[in-house]
């Protein structure tokens, strides 16, 4: 049963790692400039987001304890209204956000071999999981703010977003939290409103223009999950300022089309480097590269590999960001 004080009802449950398919890194996951969704508020060694459940929102803080594979995370949930039917559904959530039934254990042992370059990212990052969104127009938004942009400057932006243009919610513990904007309200906007206020600069016009188009049913995001990952991508490409990577970005994050294998500057270094032996090859080639090496699992790749270039010997050589 929830406990109640002063009007607001608090949950608390846990996730063992006899629930979780392998090895889980909620800090590593949390920290590797994914682009599923904006950050998540991080407070220490806990991460807090909100869902919304039947009209109902949700505040959760989750905070691991134990190791990478013997495990817990704590799970408190904070609402006006907390029920057993939303508490299954943050389950479901979670699974679905984290990649808690993602069989990283076979990946790890599908490319272990020494000769292969990837496993060498294994020791560091085990338990890194790829996250997925729920919000698809989020995620879509979200990608196009990645473009030539930095991890900080991205989330940045997504939170001013947020902060003019989505809806506040109110808890009654007296915290507050804003959601991210609807389609309809972008559509509203024009380019240089969206400048001013958030500083995206030319994306606005990107934003404004797919947002709209969302809004007349000019493209169905969900649609788009039961297509071939070929024909996605070239409908993708049509909307107004969605290139390759950012495609790929919200091919893999949003519609969880896992040999998508998004490449920004780091990931085109790092297979130049890794696998080419530093020989200029085209951003599409090592998409193209990846998707055929490693299948169903270069999603996976491609966030490894992503880590290892932004702590590994090319690191000096670019700007911390996801361009």
């Amino acid at each position: 049963m929830p406990n109640v004080s002063n009007g607001t009802q608090t949950y608390s449950f846990h996730i063992s790692n006899a629930d979780v398919d392998g090895p889980f890194n909620l800090d590593e996951t949390m920290l590797s400039a994914q682009t599923a969704e904006p950050e998540w508020l991080r407070q220490g060694l806990s991460f807090t987001d909100v869902e919304t459940f039947n009209g109902t929102h949700i505040k959760y803080t989750l905070h691991q304890v134990g190791s990478i594979d013997e495990f817990t995370i704590n799970v408190s949930m904070t609402g006006s209204t907390v029920a057993e039917k939303a508490v299954n559904h943050l389950r479901s959530h979670l699974n679905v956000v984290l990649g808690l039934k993602d069989k990283v254990q076979s990946f790890y042992e599908t490319y272990a071999d020494p000769s292969e370059p990837l496993s060498s990212t294994f020791s560091r990052l085990r338990g890194l999981r790829l996250m997925r969104a729920t919000n698809l127009f989020e995620s879509l938004i979200f990608s196009i703010l990645s473009q030539n942009n930095s991890v900080r400057q991205m989330n940045r932006t997504a939170r001013l977003l947020m902060q003019h243009y989505g809806t506040r919610v109110a808890f009654p513990d007296g915290s507050s939290h804003h959601l991210f904007p609807t389609p309809e309200a972008l559509a509203k906007c024009e380019a240089r409103q969206l400048r001013s206020k958030t500083s995206m600069g030319y994306r606005a016009k990107s934003v404004v223009g797919v947002s709209r188009m969302v809004c007349r049913n000019e493209i169905r995001l969900d649609e788009l999950a039961m297509c071939s990952y070929d024909e996605a991508f070239g409908v993708l490409l049509d909307l107004p300022g969605v290139g390759p990577k950012v495609a790929d970005c919200f091919l893999l994050y949003g519609l969880g089309k896992r040999e998508a294998a998004p490449v920004d500057v780091w990931i085109h270094r790092i297979v130049s480097k890794l696998y080419f032996k530093g020989k200029k090859i085209t951003r599409l080639a090592a998409g193209r590269f990846l998707r055929e090496r490693f299948g169903n699992w270069a999603g996976y790749a491609q966030l490894y590999l992503f880590d290892y270039a932004r702590r590994g010997p090319v690191s000096s050589k670019a700007k911390a960001g996801r361009s």
